[in-house]
């Protein structure tokens, strides 16, 4: 049994403030570039369907990486995937600047973000999963998902400041030197493996079991959104307000604001208001992508990202919570989250697909337009995690 072979350490606060901390880090330095990822593609000369084409192979890579190397993903501990996810992601960055000039670099970076995103991902939820207390994990993810925003919301205007000064490449470098530190904290703690002798074949059954599919829908529509959240909309705030500097201030905005309500949310889900939440920040956040069709003057543009951003961190902090109350009621925790992993991998290609196509048919102002407008619906996915009780799977295993 995977209880037998898995070490529990119940963590003292001190480690969900080093994870904290960490992933802190971590968000600081993707801050300072990664929003801006897309745009480097765009000013490089790159179309809609060939900066789409690049995520897609990013999340093919990750599935196929997941099935291929799943014995040696078994026997690292959370705290070395978390360590060995640094260098995959430095280069990554560091190679950006130069794939404009190397076909070879567009094909080869998406493999590196995958392994980076595999590795940090796994690592991160076994730890944070095995660390968290039952009953306070919606003020954990809240009081996790605050700190975090509010170290990063300086992130993208600093990140803005320092393209449009000294290029990409320099920020590249302090980039990767604040991804070295962030994980350092992390071995002061209990190492924990995952362990479980799983086959590829239990995590593709993990992906349809019955007493979570409901969740799993959500899943899918968390895995669409991000892939339009975290390329399109940037791009197209991008577009809106001008300049690399003035899309850092308008992410900066968004993300100050979530910080905001983010502890606030952890508490009212830990009494009882999880799903209420979840139901009206689900709303909402459809509500916004579907203003966003029409959006045309700059200013709407950074209205319609705030109020994005506090719906978007309300409906985090409720999800996020059900997904570690999961993992804390299942013994094979660690089929969980490499399944859900690979589910969103999945869910996120044939979806980047479907765009790709779009983009390569439609014209930039109506595909912006469509896939917004598609998002919205996508977004009202969230809402079958409410129909998920976690008292479902302890009744599946009785």
């Amino acid at each position: 049994m995977l209880l037998d072979r898995i070490h529990f350490h119940i963590a003292p606060p001190r480690e969900i403030g080093a994870l904290s901390i960490t992933l802190a880090l971590q968000y600081f330095a993707g801050g300072l570039v990664s929003v801006f990822v897309p745009v480097l593609f765009w000013r490089s000369g790159f179309s809609l369907a060939s900066i789409l084409f690049f995520y897609l192979l990013s999340s093919l890579a990750f599935v196929a990486l997941t099935f291929l190397f799943l014995p040696l993903i078994e026997r690292l501990s959370d705290k070395m995937m978390m360590f060995l996810s640094v260098p995959p992601l430095v280069f990554y960055f560091l190679g950006l600047k130069y794939v404009a000039d190397s076909p070879a670099l567009f094909f080869a970076l998406p493999v590196l973000l995958a392994v980076s995103t595999l590795l940090f991902n796994v690592g991160y939820n076994l730890a944070f999963s095995r660390s968290s207390e039952d009953g306070k994990i919606g003020r954990e993810i809240g009081t996790r998902d605050a700190l975090t925003s509010l170290v990063q919301f300086v992130a993208p205007l600093f990140g803005g400041l320092l393209i449009s000064t000294v290029g990409f490449q320099y920020t590249f470098f302090i980039v990767a030197i604040i991804l070295v530190l962030s994980v350092l904290p992390l071995f002061a703690f209990p190492r924990r493996t995952l362990e479980s002798h799983s086959t590829r074949l239990e995590i593709v059954k993990y992906m349809g079991r019955p007493a979570l599919q409901y969740f799993n829908v959500s899943g899918i529509g968390y895995a669409m959104e991000a892939a339009v959240g975290g390329v399109l909309w940037p791009l197209f705030v991008y577009l809106a307000v001008g300049s690399v500097r003035d899309l850092g201030g308008v992410i900066s905005a968004g993300l100050f604001a979530a910080a905001i309500v983010t502890i606030f949310v952890g508490f009212l889900s830990d009494a009882g208001r999880r799903r209420s939440i979840l139901a009206w920040s689900t709303v909402l956040y459809a509500f916004v992508y579907a203003t966003r069709i029409a959006l045309v003057r700059p200013a709407l543009v950074v209205a319609s990202h705030v109020a994005g951003g506090v719906a978007y961190a309300a409906l985090m902090v409720a999800w996020t919570s059900e997904f570690y109350k999961i993992t804390r009621a299942i013994p094979d925790s660690s089929h969980f989250i490499l399944s859900q992993q690979v589910l969103y991998q999945i869910a996120r290609a044939a979806f980047l697909v479907v765009l790709i196509v779009l983009a390569n048919v439609l014209g930039q102002n109506v595909f912006f337009s469509v896939t917004f407008g598609f998002t919205s619906l996508v977004v009202l996915l969230f809402l079958a995690a409410n129909r998920f009780h976690v008292s479902s799977l302890a009744a599946k295993k009785s």
